[in-house]
């Protein structure tokens, strides 16, 4: 047993130093990247926003009134909801929102003017096919028919701020970046699992910001994503199709790998957040985190190696736990390791939360630590062998 404690420790020590240098990289990134400052020139660009949506008739038409309202030149930008065979209301929703629409355009004396000046359009994907890649389809789909040089795209159930598009924008025009990643936040948590999703979701994008800073752009998230049209098509489009989950980070190692780290960009800014609702239950949890997990054999050597320590990382905390199961002298020791991983997680938690204004939610990072190996392990597990269900569809890895 001797043995096998020499061997876990020198275990610890190897991945436990590679996690400290990768955490402590990105918690350096975040904290080194300035809040963006919009600029005051009248912005000039043509903007497309996409919205891929399937069985979203609840919730979209929320969307599509706040996409209305954004503080944004109505001729620079049109917005296109593409839908992917929904078996629900969505279509029936988004074509009444869209007459609505234009019934506002063809009398802006009548009952309010929002939305005057830009189009919204349906797009409807045709015919089931026998690949994975639906969404993947649908963006690309939307992208050929796009009007806009730049593209940004969110998900039906999101509600971003009404300066989301010009902050973008005026990031996009001071930069002139080929990417940029947005921030993107729950809201509304009510229960116990869903401020703990909302904290851990949180630090995923601190993390995803300090790794862009620090150029090694290995996140983002397709709930607030913008790209140029012409990268798109400069790049291959996705590339990969075999994995139904991707669209958005198969994309950037794209473009990261044509055009240089430099070429992305985080936008650190309160306007250009996005905001969604946490899951309900762990089945839908583990859905959508079986999902991301199920693409990383399509990663590239740096992602993997990142995602490789991370997960290596908690398999050894559960490790200890396990061992302390066998001989309780070990707790201590086990305790330590868990007080130094939160230790070196600490800064950047207080520095998301703080910077998303949502410092009550630090309490629960005492809970997360323990919780957090438990999830990513199963996840990253089931991620290689098991099938899942998404948005109602059962896809196989």
């Amino acid at each position: 047993m001797n043995d096998l404690i020499l061997l876990y420790f020198i275990l610890l020590v190897f991945f436990g130093g590679f996690y400290f240098v990768i955490i402590a990289t990105f918690s350096i990134g975040w904290f080194s990247l300035r809040q963006f400052r919009k600029t005051a020139p009248e912005p000039k660009t043509l903007v497309s926003v996409l919205v891929p949506a399937r069985n979203e008739e609840n919730i979209i038409e929320k969307l599509l009134s706040n996409l209305c309202l954004q503080n944004y030149p109505n001729h620079l930008y049109e917005i296109i909801v593409i839908d992917d065979h929904s078996t629900d209301n969505t279509v029936r929703t988004v074509n009444n929102f869209i007459s609505q629409h234009k019934a506002r355009l063809s009398n802006p004396d009548g009952n309010g003017t929002t939305g005057q000046g830009f189009s919204i359009k349906l797009l409807r994907i045709k015919g089931e096919t026998q690949t994975k890649a639906y969404k993947k389809k649908a963006i690309r789909t939307a992208i050929e028919q796009s009007s806009g040089n730049l593209i940004i795209t969110t998900d039906a159930d999101c509600l971003p701020d009404k300066n989301w598009i010009k902050t973008i924008v005026s990031l996009y025009e001071t930069k002139q970046p080929k990417m940029i990643v947005g921030p993107v936040s729950f809201h509304r948590e009510k229960t116990f699992f869903q401020k703990i999703q909302s904290l851990e979701f949180l630090s995923l994008i601190a993390m995803t910001a300090g790794a862009i800073k620090t150029g090694h752009p290995i996140m983002c998230n397709g709930a607030n994503l913008a790209y140029e049209k012409q990268a798109f098509f400069d790049v291959g489009g996705f590339g990969i199709d075999r994995f139904s989950s991707g669209d958005d980070v198969f994309l950037l190692q794209r473009i990261r790998k044509l055009f240089g780290s430099n070429s992305v960009w985080f936008l650190k800014s309160k306007d250009a957040f996005v905001y969604t609702e946490a899951l309900d239950t762990l089945r839908e949890f583990f859905d959508q985190r079986i999902r991301w997990a199920s693409k990383n054999k399509g990663y590239d050597l740096k992602i993997l190696v990142i995602s490789f320590t991370v997960y290596m990382m908690n398999l050894l905390l559960l490790a200890a736990v396990a061992i302390s199961l066998s001989f309780p002298g070990f707790w201590k020791t086990t305790a330590y390791i868990f007080a130094v991983k939160y230790i070196i997680d600490l800064p950047v938690l207080i520095g998301i939360v703080s910077f998303a204004k949502k410092m009550k939610l630090f309490v629960y990072s005492v809970p997360l630590i323990v919780i957090y190996p438990i999830y990513i392990i199963l996840a990253g597990a089931l991620g290689i062998v098991s099938s899942y269900n998404w948005k109602g569809r059962k896809l196989k890895i």
